[in-house]
């Protein structure tokens, strides 16, 4: 089978991480692929944080869990929506047309990567939640995001803990095809 599709046919949400991080070559190289994703009139509008200081995630995982519990989420405050990974990328966008699909592409291009390396990862949308726990601009600035740029999500990144999960079952009926 060809190596890209067998790549993105076993790729899975990875949620537990080995204490070991990743070299710093492998990790520009996945960084490079997200920024190579294509984006709408090629603008590039997107902006990646990346964090692979343990205090740094632990203090964004602790103000996400704290928005979440604020905004009515039952969740364990000893939850670490990260993992303990020991890499979160954080992307954001320019809000203007296509930057949701924008940032898909990136998001998964870094996923796709990440899996050739041999490395796991699990996309996070519960990032959002530090804004109900901590002011927007101690948020953007805690996570260097540019000025006139939003939050979209993140993703986590490390050595994964064990064996893949296996694969949830696709759903039927979901293509059509017309002549």
């Amino acid at each position: 089978m060809n190596t890209t599709i067998e790549t993105i046919l076993s790729r899975r949400s990875i949620r537990s991480y080995q204490d070991k991080p990743i070299p710093q070559d492998d990790l520009q190289k996945i960084i490079e692929c997200g920024l190579y994703a294509p984006s709408s009139r090629n603008k590039q509008e997107w902006h990646l944080t990346v964090i692979t200081n343990k205090e740094r995630i632990d203090e964004v995982n602790r103000l996400a869990i704290e928005g979440m519990i604020r905004f009515g989420i039952e969740v364990d405050k000893s939850a670490h929506i990260f993992y303990n990974a020991p890499c979160v990328i954080v992307l954001s966008s320019k809000i203007a047309g296509f930057s949701e699909i924008n940032i898909g592409c990136v998001i998964e291009n870094i996923a796709i990567a990440a899996k050739s390396l041999g490395y796991g990862s699990c996309i996070i949308g519960q990032t959002r939640y530090l804004y109900h726990k901590a002011d927007k601009i101690d948020v953007d600035r805690l996570l260097k995001i540019p000025e006139g740029y939003e939050h979209d999500l993140a993703i986590c990144l490390g050595y994964p803990k064990g064996k893949d999960p296996l694969p949830k079952p696709r759903k039927e009926r979901v293509v059509d095809y017309i002549d």
